[in-house]
C-alpha cells in the first residue's frame, strides 16, 4: 500500500469514529443537561397587604378611597364618575408580570376590577381587569381616550358576585395578557406603550352615581 493509499485510509477511518461519535451523542450519550425551556423571572413585590405597605398610595376625598384593611387593600369609588387607583410608588417598569386576588364587597357588580402597567400619567396607561357580573376587558387609555382593545366579554371562567378571582397580567415587549383563575387566558399585541411606567391597581363603578367597593389580596410582581 503506497502513502496515499495509506492516507486515504486514515481519512475513512477517522470520519467514522467521528460519525460514531456524533451519532452517541444525538442519542443521549452525552451527560450536558438540556438547556431551560423557559426564562426564569426576578420577583420583584410579594405583598399580603398585612402589614400595610407604604409603597401603595392610600387617600381618603370625596370621589373615592385606598385603605387597608384586615390584610386586604381596599379601592373604593363613590359614585362620582371617576375611576380609582392604587399606584406601587416610586418605580416604573416595562416589563412586568403581576398575580392578585381581587374580590367585589359592595356596590354595583357592574364594575371593573383589576392592574394597570406602563402608566404614563393618569390619562395614559393600559388597564386588565375583571368585572362582578364575569366580563373581561383590556383597555388603552391614551391622552385620557379610552379604547377597549378587547372586550369587553363575557366568560363563565370569572366567578360573579363576591367571589374572589385570580388575576394574571403580563406586560412584556408588545404583548398584554390576561389570565384569569386559570380557565382562560387571552393576549392581544399593541405598541402605544413600549416604555416604562407605573404599576397600579384599579376599580370603577361603571355608571357614574353607582359605587363600587373592591378589595385585593395576595399581589405579587416580578420582572419577566
Amino acid at each position: 500500500m503506497n502513502k496515499r493509499q495509506s492516507s486515504i485510509q486514515m481519512l475513512i477511518h477517522s470520519f467514522m469514529l467521528a460519525l460514531v461519535l456524533a451519532l452517541l451523542a444525538a442519542c443521549g450519550g452525552s451527560d450536558t443537561p438540556p438547556a431551560p425551556t423557559s426564562t426564569p423571572t426576578l420577583l420583584l413585590v410579594n405583598d399580603e397587604f398585612s402589614p400595610p405597605n407604604a409603597a401603595w398610595a392610600r387617600f381618603d376625598t370625596a370621589e373615592s378611597a385606598v385603605y387597608a384593611q384586615e390584610g386586604e387593600l381596599y379601592l373604593e369609588d363613590r359614585g362620582k364618575g371617576v375611576a380609582v387607583y392604587a399606584p406601587f410608588a416610586g418605580k416604573t417598569y416595562a416589563d412586568v408580570a403581576i398575580a392578585v386576588q381581587a374580590r367585589h364587597v359592595q356596590g354595583t357588580m357592574n364594575n371593573w376590577m383589576g392592574v394597570i402597567c406602563r402608566q404614563q400619567d393618569e390619562n395614559n396607561y393600559y388597564l386588565l381587569a375583571v368585572s362582578a357580573d364575569g366580563y373581561y376587558l383590556i383597555l388603552l387609555v391614551e391622552n385620557g381616550i379610552s379604547m377597549p382593545l378587547v372586550g369587553p366579554q363575557f366568560d363563565e371562567g370569572i366567578k360573579t358576585g363576591k367571589a374572589r378571582n385570580n388575576l394574571e397580567v403580563r406586560c412584556q415587549g408588545d404583548e398584554l395578557t390576561l389570565r384569569v383563575n386559570n380557565a382562560f387566558t387571552l393576549t392581544i399585541s399593541d405598541t402605544v406603550f413600549q416604555e416604562a411606567g407605573g404599576v397600579a391597581l384599579f376599580a370603577d363603578a361603571v355608571e357614574r352615581g353607582e359605587t363600587a367597593v373592591v378589595a385585593f389580596d395576595n399581589f405579587s410582581m416580578s420582572q419577566p
